[in-house]
Parts: C-alpha cells; structure tokens; sequence
C-alpha cells in the first residue's frame, strides 16, 4: 500500500505532521508521502515549489524518516489533476480531508477517479462522510474505494490558519524556523 497525502501544503502546519504520524502508526508496513502540488496549482499566494519541498522534509524528519517527499509533481509543466499523479504510483491511497471530498465531483477526471482509486478521509468541519458518500451515486457505487476514519480526532487548523494569523504554534518548531530564516509569509506579500 503506497500513501500519498497530497496538498499545496503552503505551509505544512501540526495538523499535517499529527494527520501523518496517525495514518502510519494505523498502516504501520505502507509506504507514505507527501505529495505537494506544483507550482502551476491554481491556488492565491502559493510559495514555491521547493520551499514547500524543504518544509516538508523538514517534517519527515521530526516523523522519523520513514515518511517521504515525492517531487512529482514539481517535474510537470502545468497540474494535470490528481487522477494522472496518482497513476504514476503503484497501488495508491489518497489521503484528503472530509472538505475535500465534498468538491471531489469537480475535479478533473471525475468519476473515474473514485472508480479508479482508494481514499483515507480525515474528519473535517464536522462532515458526515458515510452520509456524503452514500448521498451522491458515484461515490456510493465505489464506496469500497473509501476508508473514513472516524476515530481521528479532528484538527481545526490548516495552512490558511497560519497565512492569516502567523501564529508559530500552528507550525512544528523546524518549520516555523525555516519560514523566519527564508522570509516567507511576510504581511506585506500578503497585501499583494
């Protein structure tokens, strides 16, 4: 079983590193990475891809080694959906939040991602994910394609939360110290 945990990762906050640390320890003989998007993601005041690299290795560090980074996606011209990077990866689980499910009918290659692929889902924003699923057809049909878990504590914090507030206490120590020394998430490019 290969883990990918993908996101934009802008910054990798706690919420990232305990989310990590919970999916190894439950899939103890997986493969994990993270896999941040690249810097084509159409996404606002996105930092650049190998800054996000450096911060997240910075956390596979703290997870004790055995969690990587993949650089996939930092290799293509323009983001091609999660759909074609997952093809590339032998027997992939994506991991994503309950918030993330509930746009997954928009994603590029939708509906044959859920037919084509596994997904961990992490609580998130109070979602009901069984309902959610069992509500839209081709998420029920694939159901099987879907691990929920639920004994996850739920972590109400993401990078936004550290974009907004530049509160270190979101961050793990290693990160929060990468950003003071390169200049990143400064208030006056956020007003840009």
């Amino acid at each position: 079983m290969t883990i990918i945990y993908g996101g934009s990762f802008n910054p990798p906050t706690k919420a990232h590193f305990e989310i990590a640390k919970y999916i190894m320890e439950k899939f103890p003989s997986s493969e994990f990475y993270f896999l941040p998007t690249n810097n084509s993601y159409n996404k606002n005041d996105l930092k650049d891809f190998n800054l996000r690299v450096s911060m997240l290795k910075l956390m596979c560090e703290k997870l004790g080694g055995r969690a990587k980074v993949s650089e996939f996606e930092g290799e293509l011209d323009k983001y091609y959906g999660t759909y074609y990077t997952l093809s590339h990866f032998k027997d992939p689980y994506f991991v994503m939040g309950a918030d993330n499910l509930i746009s997954i009918e928009s994603w590029i290659n939708y509906p044959k991602i859920v037919e084509d692929f596994k997904f961990i889902i992490i609580p998130r924003d109070g979602i009901n994910v069984l309902e959610f699923i069992n509500l839209k057809p081709h998420l029920k049909t694939n159901k099987d394609n879907f691990i929920i878990l639920d004994e996850f504590s739920e972590i109400n914090l993401s990078s936004s939360n550290y974009r907004e507030t530049k509160d270190d206490n979101l961050l793990i120590e290693e990160v929060a110290k990468f950003i003071k020394e390169n200049n990143l998430y400064k208030e006056t490019e956020d007003v840009l």
